[in-house]
């Protein structure tokens, strides 16, 4: 234990504080090591740092400073908060200033430049290699034969050769039938591997993998195929089929409403940003054509952009020019919400924008636009009322950067060590696969990259009356946010055993009495309508300047959430259809009992698929 930091500041009157001296731009930064207090006397604690576990005593004096050194910022800065902040020590300069020297001695303050050093201590990290590129398909020919087209200039361009798989749920002959048309007609024109899993595919893939792996024989349909009850729209069968075949390997990920090039924002820069909680920028096209335009087309191989982050180390991203974390770009961010950019922490996937339409399905998420958006959104009414369908814009980062979860689908992923499965069924199953592969692996990271990919859907969709309606999350939000919310912090190292535990959560869940099922249906109905009015009445409280077309929707929104979260009504998740209590009880039931079973033999299947490698794709 380190008993060096017990002195203590005086508050005697030493005379008059000396003037505040100018702050140097390029002096050193510091902040200050998170940690956990106990106490050990009047005027004693202990301190230990979370990250270390060292422990330190120290008086209650020198705690104070150290708790108002959290952001990073010169010495001489600290110095000037604690004088502020601290009574009676405006005529303590040079004793806090000693105080943080003593500090900065024994590690407690930390210095850019040790920062830094983390963020850049690369692990050796022997990126898989890429096993195909997955594009997931269904019923939209035409939407198909423009991503094949501009896969096809991509291909002559830089003659990558890559392999490809479709992934078909198409529910219709004739769409199935013009998927193989147009991939016949894709291989003429590139020369490339291809593959085509459709239904008489998967389901002889559903019995192959049956016998490998007997105990998940009555799942596996469930997971893989469009059969029975699971008719329903989801994206998360050919995502799972997408994860089994290319298990132990890279994977990128494609919709069939998606178009290359990617294209860059025109204020993109290079390095890497460090703040958690940056904010993506949302820029508003007139039509489609024109958010199609827009940015620029990036030079290099997109799919070697992904791949070269994918996979590898975020230190062996940071240290390079490229992605590298500028000094400046940590002031006034506090240590302790920085401790995700380990240099070890592997890169699991990758992210990108989008240009054209939106990738949402409501457009709440305009209404909580930052004032300079929210000023585009709303310039005129006319764009208005245009703007508030998101059928034509862009979203993206300017810098790359990095989080622990993402909301949408991924580009590419490292799947050499084994990544969950997906709710086969629903919407939101991107979101909810990214948060439980974040509580499989934590400390790995999602890196978003300062590109964008076309995404058209097959019509421009009328976005505003869910937008207006009362805001009914899905069943895999309600998933995702138990999991973000609600679970014990798991000590488990294994990613299979911590899927087990998830699951015997949601089995959980699904035990409860009638009464206990319908309390966290309506707890959970209840606290998202509720955080969401706040964060609107907040937006509407700092926009009163806002156009009065964008405040009667606001107010619009906020009535019809405060209705819904008094009203009686059964508490129904989006996905399902109208039913009555006992209805909404049973489809609580069913769905996490599935989601439970798949969480529980997607280990072993995983292993399996990995063992087959290659085999299991060139077998289909």
């Amino acid at each position: 234990m380190n008993s060096d930091l017990s002195y203590q500041i005086n508050y005697g009157n030493l005379g008059t504080a000396r003037s505040v001296p100018a702050v140097d731009p390029n002096a050193p930064l510091y902040a200050s090591e998170d940690g956990v207090v106990a106490s050990l006397s009047n005027n004693e604690c202990i301190f230990q740092v979370k990250r270390s576990g060292e422990t330190h005593v120290m008086t209650f004096q020198v705690l104070q400073a150290l708790d108002q050194s959290r952001e990073f910022r010169s010495l001489d800065e600290h110095v000037v908060r604690i004088l502020a902040t601290v009574p009676g020590l405006q005529a303590q300069r040079e004793g806090v200033s000693r105080v943080l020297e003593g500090l900065t001695r024994r590690g407690l303050l930390v210095s850019d430049r040790e920062f830094l050093q983390r963020a850049e201590a690369s692990v050796a990290r022997d990126p898989a290699p890429l096993r195909a590129v997955f594009i997931r398909a269904c019923d939209r020919p035409e939407q198909l034969a423009h991503l094949l087209g501009s896969l096809t200039d991509y291909e002559r361009r830089f003659r990558a050769n890559r392999r490809y798989v479709l992934l078909d749920d198409s529910t219709t002959r004739e769409s199935a039938n013009r998927h193989r048309d147009l991939l016949r007609e894709f291989a003429r024109a590139t020369g490339c591997k291809l593959s085509y899993v459709g239904a008489s595919e998967s389901e002889r893939m559903v019995a192959k993998l049956a016998r490998a792996v007997p105990q998940a024989a009555s799942i596996l349909p469930h997971l893989l195929t469009r059969t029975g009850a699971t008719a329903r729209f989801g994206g998360g069968r050919a995502w799972n089929l997408a994860l089994l075949l290319s298990a132990g390997a890279r994977m990128i990920l494609l919709d069939d409403d998606h178009r290359l090039p990617l294209r860059s924002p025109d204020d993109a820069r290079s390095g890497f940003d460090p703040n958690p909680a940056a904010r993506a920028h949302t820029r508003f096209h007139r039509n489609l054509e024109n958010a199609l335009g827009a940015g620029q087309e990036i030079e290099e191989d997109p799919f070697e952009l992904h791949l070269d982050a994918v996979g590898r180390s975020l230190g062996a991203l940071t240290a390079t020019a490229r992605y590298a974390i500028a000094r400046e770009s940590l002031r006034g961010l506090a240590l302790s919400r920085l401790d995700y950019l380990r240099g070890a922490a592997p890169i699991i996937a990758t992210q990108h924008g989008s240009y054209g339409s939106s990738r949402t399905e409501s457009g709440l998420w305009l209404y909580q636009l930052p004032a300079d958006q929210r000023a585009d959104f709303t310039r005129d009414r006319d764009s208005y009322l245009r703007n508030v369908e998101a059928g034509s814009l862009w979203y993206g980062f300017a810098q790359a950067r990095a989080a622990t979860s993402a909301t949408f689908t991924p580009f590419a992923l490292d799947n050499s060590m084994m990544l969950p499965c997906a709710n086969p069924t629903g919407r939101g199953e991107d979101a909810l696969f990214s948060r439980v592969t974040e509580l499989c692996h934590p400390g790995a990271l999602m890196v978003e990259l300062p590109v964008a990919i076309g995404h058209v859907q097959e019509i421009q969709r009328k976005r505003s009356s869910r937008t207006l309606a009362a805001h009914t999350p899905r069943f895999n939000y309600f998933v995702s946010d138990f999991v973000q919310r609600q679970l014990p912090e798991f000590n488990a190292s294994d990613p299979a055993r911590r899927l087990g535990l998830l699951a015997a959560h949601l089995r959980d869940i699904a035990g409860a009495d009638d009464a206990g099922c319908l309390r966290q249906l309506r707890d959970y109905l209840a606290y998202s309508r509720a955080d969401l009015i706040e964060r609107l009445q907040h937006q509407f409280d700092g926009a009163q300047d806002a156009p009065v077309y964008w405040q009667a929707d606001l107010r619009s929104i906020i009535e019809s959430n405060g209705r819904a979260l008094i009203s009686s009504e059964p508490p129904r998740l989006g996905d399902w259809p109208e039913a009555d209590n006992a209805g909404c009880i049973r489809m609580l039931r069913e769905e996490t009992t599935q989601l439970a079973s798949a969480f529980e033999v997607w280990p072993a299947l995983w292993a399996h698929a990995r063992e087959q490698g290659d085999r299991l794709l060139d077998a289909i």
